[in-house]
């Protein structure tokens, strides 16, 4: 490998991927749907083909970004994502946590989760 690290990436498990509108729909994130939902916008990349491009890319690591959610539930959720996915591959994933500000004490308990499950910070 090259040692060259992706600090910005967003990745998504099947069930958003396969309609991330109905998803943001169901969860109440609308705001997430206007941005990534819209016709030919957003690319999406399962696990084995994230890896694959990172390979063709000489890419060793990203890192997984979180995402400015409308509710705290949604980070939680993303949260559980990515720590999940840095346990399944370490040596390719860092995993950064999602909390929602406005969520008060329930933020700060989801980010307590989240760095105990293994984010490695918030971003």
């Amino acid at each position: 490998m090259s040692g060259i690290i992706d600090s910005h990436v967003h990745r998504y498990p099947p069930g958003v991927i396969a309609d991330p509108a109905e998803w943001a729909r169901a969860h109440k994130e609308p705001y997430w749907a206007s941005l990534v939902a819209p016709d030919g916008l957003q690319g999406w990349a399962n696990r084995d083909r994230m890896l694959r491009d990172m390979d063709a890319a000489g890419v060793e690591m990203a890192v997984l970004q979180g995402w400015y959610w409308e509710n705290q539930e949604s980070c939680d959720e993303q949260n559980r994502w990515h720590a999940r996915w840095a346990k399944e591959d370490p040596d390719r994933f860092v995993a950064l946590a999602s909390v929602q500000p406005r969520a008060g004490t329930a933020a700060v308990d989801g980010l307590r989760r989240a760095l105990d499950d293994g984010c490695v910070g918030v971003g």
